[in-house]
């Protein structure tokens, strides 16, 4: 296999995340980039050689593609992941995958009908820290994992928001679920375990928006094992840490992935040093794994369409 031909479709603040990402591997190369705004689209082209677009079919018939990083409104990913596996070009589309599970299935059934990749953007998994909590996990060196907690408290109606993240009808919900996503791909994968139950509660006291201003959810998992996520974006203070809580300790990690603490029993907390990492790029190098049919943890669209189904019921709880 030579190089792998990518294009970017939406020129949004993650398309420079994904750019940095393909010009540091090796098997990929970047040759084309579209967004409606063609300023946009010259500007995360610069220097890269790769020619622009503002319609994606477009840039379909002109550009030989492997593959597109899809990087757009969520209402769009079933739209255009689609109109991409028909024409049998892999997609690695950012999360959540779609805004209801009848979409992720029709996704999933594209994919499958053209034996065309199809994977999402789950990137927080590749924090270093998260890796460490996987394995801690798996050997119990804390003992039995008992529940996990994620706070996460951030200004989300600012100017710079788009219009359509505060639509449901567009977004498929407000704070949890963009930020949920996050959470219960984290829980999920690093637990290896199926959500059970999801109940959510939650308001919007600061703005006319049909999405959750606040909201919290607590997830059942097999076994029993729980979780908690709380999200205000109200005008407060920023804030963003997990907590793993064991039979015989517990984890901590702050900025979102960047700070890890552990304690045993009862003892004070201490901090584990972290090797800094690219996110991005080791989710492009796992999706590399998945076209050269090598294993590969990037998140399947299974496993995606799992958390779209957990946080539209938590959802349809509050608004």
């Amino acid at each position: 296999m030579g190089k792998i031909k990518i294009g970017i479709v939406g020129a949004g603040i993650i398309g420079i995340d994904h750019k940095r990402a393909i010009l540091k591997n090796e098997d990929c190369t970047l040759v084309s980039v579209c967004d409606l705004v063609r300023g946009k689209a010259n500007e995360l082209a610069e220097d890269t050689g790769a020619k622009t677009y503002t319609d994606y079919k477009k840039m379909c018939e002109e550009e030989t593609l492997d593959a597109v990083i899809l990087n757009l409104p969520h209402f769009l990913h079933k739209e255009v992941s689609i109109y991409f596996l028909e024409r049998k070009i892999a997609v690695l589309c950012e999360k959540p995958m779609a805004i209801n599970t009848k979409e992720c299935d029709e996704m999933t059934k594209a994919a499958q009908r053209n034996n065309t990749k199809l994977a999402i953007g789950h990137v927080q998994r590749y924090f270093n820290s998260y890796k460490k909590v996987k394995e801690i996990i798996k050997t119990q060196k804390f003992g039995k994992l008992c529940q996990m907690i994620e706070i996460r408290n951030i200004n989300y109606f600012t100017e710079a928001r788009p219009k359509w993240f505060l639509t449901k009808k567009l977004s498929g919900g407000g704070i949890i679920m963009n930020y949920g996503a996050h959470s219960l791909d984290k829980f999920s994968y690093l637990t290896q375990l199926k959500i059970e139950k999801v109940s959510a509660s939650g308001n919007n006291f600061i703005s006319d928006d049909d999405v959750e201003a606040t909201a919290q959810m607590l997830v059942t998992y097999e076994g029993g094992v729980t979780a908690m996520c709380s999200y205000c974006g109200t005008k407060t203070n920023g804030q963003h840490e997990i907590y793993f809580y064991f039979t015989n300790g517990a984890v901590k990690i702050e900025e979102g992935g960047h700070k890890m603490y552990v304690c045993e029993g009862v003892n004070e907390y201490e901090e584990v040093e972290i090797e800094s990492t690219d996110i991005f790029a080791d989710q492009l190098e796992e999706f590399v794994k998945l076209l050269k049919n090598e294993e590969s943890n990037v998140a399947t669209p299974e496993f995606s369409r799992e958390i779209v189904g957990a946080l539209t019921e938590a959802v349809s709880q509050i608004l």
